[in-house]
Protein backbone atom coordinates (compact mmCIF):
# COMPACT_ATOMS: atom_id res chain seq x y z
CA UNK A 1 0.00 0.00 0.00
CA UNK A 2 2.85 2.08 0.21
CA UNK A 3 3.66 2.51 -3.70
CA UNK A 4 0.15 3.45 -3.90
CA UNK A 5 0.49 6.41 -1.41
CA UNK A 6 3.87 7.31 -2.77
CA UNK A 7 2.42 7.12 -6.58
CA UNK A 8 -0.51 9.04 -5.98
CA UNK A 9 1.97 12.03 -3.97
CA UNK A 10 4.11 11.72 -7.16
CA UNK A 11 1.34 12.47 -9.60
CA UNK A 12 0.12 15.09 -7.37
CA UNK A 13 3.32 17.05 -6.79
CA UNK A 14 3.89 16.60 -10.99
CA UNK A 15 0.21 18.03 -11.43
CA UNK A 16 1.07 20.85 -9.44
CA UNK A 17 4.50 21.66 -10.94
CA UNK A 18 3.01 21.28 -14.49
CA UNK A 19 0.07 23.99 -13.62
CA UNK A 20 2.62 26.05 -12.14
CA UNK A 21 4.80 26.07 -15.58
CA UNK A 22 1.77 26.24 -17.92
CA UNK A 23 1.16 29.92 -16.20
CA UNK A 24 4.82 30.88 -16.38
CA UNK A 25 5.01 29.86 -19.70
CA UNK A 26 1.76 30.48 -21.47
CA UNK A 27 2.17 31.46 -24.88
CA UNK A 28 1.09 35.27 -24.40
CA UNK A 29 4.26 35.67 -21.67
CA UNK A 30 6.31 34.28 -24.45
CA UNK A 31 5.03 36.54 -26.77
CA UNK A 32 5.64 39.51 -24.76
CA UNK A 33 8.85 38.58 -23.29
CA UNK A 34 10.20 38.11 -26.93
CA UNK A 35 8.38 41.61 -28.16
CA UNK A 36 10.63 43.52 -25.74
CA UNK A 37 13.70 41.93 -26.46
CA UNK A 38 16.35 43.70 -28.75
CA UNK A 39 19.54 41.45 -29.69
CA UNK A 40 21.34 44.42 -31.61
CA UNK A 41 21.12 45.83 -27.53
CA UNK A 42 23.64 42.62 -27.17
CA UNK A 43 25.89 44.43 -30.03
CA UNK A 44 28.77 46.97 -28.89
CA UNK A 45 28.32 49.89 -30.72
CA UNK A 46 30.24 49.15 -33.98
CA UNK A 47 31.41 52.67 -34.89
CA UNK A 48 33.46 53.07 -30.97
CA UNK A 49 34.65 49.37 -32.09
CA UNK A 50 35.98 50.01 -35.81
CA UNK A 51 35.51 53.57 -36.17
CA UNK A 52 33.57 55.26 -38.92
CA UNK A 53 32.62 53.46 -42.22
CA UNK A 54 35.13 55.13 -44.14
CA UNK A 55 38.06 53.87 -42.03
CA UNK A 56 36.61 49.92 -42.16
CA UNK A 57 36.84 50.72 -46.14
CA UNK A 58 40.08 51.93 -46.25
CA UNK A 59 41.78 49.65 -44.19
CA UNK A 60 40.18 46.64 -45.81
CA UNK A 61 41.25 47.65 -49.15
CA UNK A 62 44.82 48.70 -48.09
CA UNK A 63 45.60 45.88 -46.11
CA UNK A 64 46.03 43.53 -48.66
CA UNK A 65 48.58 45.53 -51.30
CA UNK A 66 50.53 46.24 -47.83
CA UNK A 67 50.64 42.50 -47.02
CA UNK A 68 51.75 41.80 -50.37
CA UNK A 69 54.73 44.68 -50.36
CA UNK A 70 55.77 43.34 -46.75
CA UNK A 71 56.15 39.57 -48.15
CA UNK A 72 57.66 40.68 -51.17
CA UNK A 73 60.15 42.38 -49.38
CA UNK A 74 60.49 39.98 -46.96
CA UNK A 75 61.32 37.34 -49.68
CA UNK A 76 63.60 39.53 -51.20
CA UNK A 77 65.74 40.35 -48.11
CA UNK A 78 64.90 37.99 -45.62
CA UNK A 79 64.31 34.86 -47.18
CA UNK A 80 66.40 31.91 -45.75
CA UNK A 81 69.15 30.84 -48.21
CA UNK A 82 67.87 27.25 -48.13
CA UNK A 83 65.29 25.48 -48.66
CA UNK A 84 62.91 25.03 -45.51
CA UNK A 85 59.06 24.03 -44.94
CA UNK A 86 58.54 27.70 -42.03
CA UNK A 87 59.13 30.22 -44.35
CA UNK A 88 59.58 32.13 -47.85
CA UNK A 89 57.60 31.18 -50.71
CA UNK A 90 57.68 27.62 -51.54
CA UNK A 91 56.68 26.07 -54.99
CA UNK A 92 57.24 22.82 -55.75
CA UNK A 93 59.88 23.35 -58.76
CA UNK A 94 61.14 25.38 -56.49
CA UNK A 95 62.19 23.31 -53.09
CA UNK A 96 64.58 20.83 -55.43
CA UNK A 97 67.69 22.44 -54.96
CA UNK A 98 69.63 25.89 -53.26
CA UNK A 99 69.42 27.39 -56.94
CA UNK A 100 65.82 26.91 -57.65
CA UNK A 101 64.56 28.23 -54.20
CA UNK A 102 67.07 31.30 -54.26
CA UNK A 103 65.45 31.96 -57.77
CA UNK A 104 62.05 31.41 -56.90
CA UNK A 105 62.45 33.80 -53.73
CA UNK A 106 64.18 36.01 -55.75
CA UNK A 107 61.28 36.20 -58.54
CA UNK A 108 58.48 35.79 -55.61
CA UNK A 109 59.78 39.36 -54.07
CA UNK A 110 59.90 41.04 -57.25
CA UNK A 111 56.46 40.21 -57.94
CA UNK A 112 55.10 40.91 -54.80
CA UNK A 113 56.56 43.23 -54.03
CA UNK A 114 56.35 45.33 -57.64
CA UNK A 115 52.59 44.48 -57.53
CA UNK A 116 52.60 45.42 -53.36
CA UNK A 117 54.16 48.69 -54.24
CA UNK A 118 51.93 49.47 -57.52
CA UNK A 119 48.73 48.09 -55.78
CA UNK A 120 49.02 50.41 -52.73
CA UNK A 121 49.71 53.43 -54.73
CA UNK A 122 46.44 52.87 -56.49
CA UNK A 123 44.73 52.26 -53.77
CA UNK A 124 45.77 55.00 -51.65
CA UNK A 125 44.41 57.45 -54.34
CA UNK A 126 41.23 55.44 -54.59
CA UNK A 127 40.65 55.24 -50.76
CA UNK A 128 41.13 58.87 -50.77
CA UNK A 129 37.93 59.57 -52.51
CA UNK A 130 35.96 57.67 -49.98
CA UNK A 131 35.58 61.20 -48.16
CA UNK A 132 33.22 62.39 -50.44
CA UNK A 133 30.13 60.35 -51.67
CA UNK A 134 27.68 58.25 -50.27
CA UNK A 135 28.24 55.45 -48.42
CA UNK A 136 26.60 52.07 -50.61
CA UNK A 137 29.18 53.76 -53.57
CA UNK A 138 31.84 53.35 -51.06
CA UNK A 139 31.13 50.03 -49.77
CA UNK A 140 30.75 49.00 -53.40
CA UNK A 141 33.90 50.29 -54.78
CA UNK A 142 36.06 48.56 -51.73
CA UNK A 143 34.41 45.33 -52.74
CA UNK A 144 35.39 46.34 -55.84
CA UNK A 145 38.83 46.94 -54.75
CA UNK A 146 39.06 43.85 -52.73
CA UNK A 147 37.92 41.58 -55.96
CA UNK A 148 40.64 42.98 -58.00
CA UNK A 149 43.62 42.51 -55.22
CA UNK A 150 42.37 39.22 -55.20
CA UNK A 151 42.37 38.49 -58.84
CA UNK A 152 45.89 40.20 -58.67
CA UNK A 153 47.23 38.06 -56.16
CA UNK A 154 46.78 34.81 -57.95
CA UNK A 155 48.06 35.77 -61.10
CA UNK A 156 51.17 36.84 -59.47
CA UNK A 157 51.60 33.63 -57.40
CA UNK A 158 50.21 31.72 -60.55
CA UNK A 159 53.03 33.54 -62.82
CA UNK A 160 55.72 32.37 -60.02
CA UNK A 161 55.04 28.94 -60.19
CA UNK A 162 54.89 29.03 -63.60
CA UNK A 163 58.23 30.69 -64.24
CA UNK A 164 60.11 28.44 -61.37
CA UNK A 165 58.19 25.42 -63.44
CA UNK A 166 59.79 26.95 -66.77
CA UNK A 167 63.11 27.19 -65.38
CA UNK A 168 63.71 24.35 -62.97
CA UNK A 169 62.64 20.23 -63.18
CA UNK A 170 61.22 18.63 -60.11
CA UNK A 171 64.73 17.76 -58.81
CA UNK A 172 65.65 21.39 -59.14
CA UNK A 173 68.01 21.28 -61.72
CA UNK A 174 68.01 24.01 -64.81
CA UNK A 175 66.16 23.12 -67.61
CA UNK A 176 68.23 23.83 -70.67
CA UNK A 177 66.69 24.10 -74.33
CA UNK A 178 69.91 23.06 -75.66
CA UNK A 179 70.59 19.50 -73.52
CA UNK A 180 70.90 16.67 -75.44
CA UNK A 181 69.38 13.75 -74.76
CA UNK A 182 71.05 10.33 -74.22
CA UNK A 183 71.87 8.12 -77.10
CA UNK A 184 71.40 11.06 -79.79
CA UNK A 185 74.91 12.70 -79.67
CA UNK A 186 77.41 12.12 -82.10
CA UNK A 187 78.32 8.29 -82.84
CA UNK A 188 82.86 7.96 -82.33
Amino acid sequence: MQTTEVMETVATVATEATEATEAVLNADSIKGLMDAFDPAALLPDLASIFGSLETICRVAVLIGPILMLALGLSYLFFAPKEANFYFGYRCYFGMGSVQAWRFTQRIAGLILGGLGLILTIIMVFITAGFDSGEAMDMVWTAVNCLIWEAVLALAATISINLLAAARYDRRGELRSKSKKKPGKGKAH
